[in-house]
């Protein structure tokens, strides 16, 4: 079997990014990319990306600059044995060695390393759970990914909304107190009085470069039991990371940013956070996280893979979550735009007890509903060698 095209995909939605006022929910990015690898024998692989559409199509796309350590990511790929995943990974780690093998060029290689073990699993008829090296579980506790509402009352309302819904905890990032991080205290305290005892609550988004603020804050945030705090620093402020995991006892998560084991590494030996949130669809792929599944595990630490963009990437992070041992949460984005849950034909539903089911279909899992991608489609393109 081999892998003859790659169909790149740009599809842009009708909402902005951000939450209103009035809005009852988030809308997520305004563009989404999908990769569509066929083979000869007939069977497609597919993916998204949580990155830039048109960044990672030049990156797909490009010319050779220099054979086999500048060129585009397509002619490691086109031509290649689905089955053979470690040597595709490896071949597109060397064709980006003078444009940047971390960052952006990764993320690329992430979303093909996703369709390719889609592939695998369709012509295997294996979920990529099994694939991976077992399916320990079946279903996974979800948290509404959502963003920071802009009141007190707000937050109460939402609280309210995703108990409604099923939903056993929830996460509000970014938003408000992104730029005014002190409001963070009002609005996770009236989080937590809708909430009771008996629901989860995470926040995200700080984001300051202040690592004492961030202290004071995540110590501040303590009587309100949340979970987690995610990301309160830059990503690669390794050292306020560790300063912060020192000074405060409230578990911290950080990863969603970050590519390649290397990275991983890095946070884990020297920012020493408690979790780590590889985004499948920027890390590097199946291949490389289920190196990272390892490492953190070994390490002592959580993993709690970052999803915000399809139903495909979700259920890429359940076949990882699967795969834990010990599986904590999994991220389910409430977004309330066409290019999250519509792009799915079968979409992904939380069921009684607030948690996803892994998927058992072959591959990933998931279809593509084709009507809702070419409805939103705005660019297309087939590549050949």
């Amino acid at each position: 079997m081999k892998i003859t095209s790659m169909e790149v995909l740009i599809l842009e939605s009708p909402r902005e990014y951000g939450i209103g006022e009035t809005e009852s929910d988030s809308s997520g990015p305004k563009y989404v990319l999908l990769l569509k690898l066929r083979t000869d024998e007939g069977l497609t692989g597919i993916a998204d990306c949580d990155s830039h559409p048109h960044v990672m199509k030049a990156l797909l796309d490009a010319p050779q600059y220099i054979p086999g350590m500048a060129e585009g990511l397509k002619y490691a790929v086109l031509g290649s044995n689905p089955y053979e995943c470690d040597k595709i990974w490896n071949r597109m780690y060397r064709s980006s060695f003078y444009h940047g093998r971390r960052g952006a060029a990764l993320q690329a290689m992430s979303a093909i390393d996703i369709a390719v073990w889609d592939l695998i699993g369709k012509a295997s008829g294996q979920p990529v759970g099994v694939m991976l090296g077992g399916s320990n579980h079946t279903r996974i506790p979800a948290y509404a990914s959502t963003l920071f509402r802009h009141t007190p009352e707000g937050m109460k309302e939402a609280v309210r909304h995703y108990r409604a819904l099923g939903f056993k905890a929830v996460k509000f990032g970014w938003g408000v107190v992104t730029a005014e991080p002190r409001k963070a205290i009002a609005l996770v305290e009236a989080a937590r009085l809708e909430a009771g005892d008996d629901m989860g609550l995470m926040i995200d988004g700080i984001w300051t470069a202040d690592v004492k603020l961030a202290i004071e804050l995540v110590r501040e945030l303590r009587p309100y039991r949340l979970f987690f705090v995610e990301e309160p620093l830059r990503s690669d402020d390794l050292a306020g990371y560790r300063k912060l995991a020192q000074a405060t006892d409230t578990r911290i998560a950080c990863g969603e940013q970050l590519s390649g084991l290397h990275e991983f590494r890095q946070l884990i030996e020297q920012g020493d956070v408690d979790i780590i949130q590889p985004d499948i669809s920027r890390a590097g792929g199946f291949t490389e996280v289920r190196k990272l599944v390892s490492l953190a595990e070994q390490s002592g630490k959580l993993l709690i893979p970052h999803a915000w963009t399809s139903d495909l990437l979700t259920a890429a992070s359940l076949h990882v979550n699967a795969y834990l041992q010990q599986p904590v949460f999994q991220e389910f984005c409430t977004n309330d735009s066409p290019l999250s849950r519509d792009l799915a034909l079968r979409p992904l539903v939380l069921d009684a007890d607030g948690c996803l089911a892994v998927p058992t279909g072959p591959g990933l899992g998931v279809e593509l509903n084709e009507e809702v991608v070419a409805r939103y489609t705005i660019d297309r393109q087939v590549i050949t060698l």
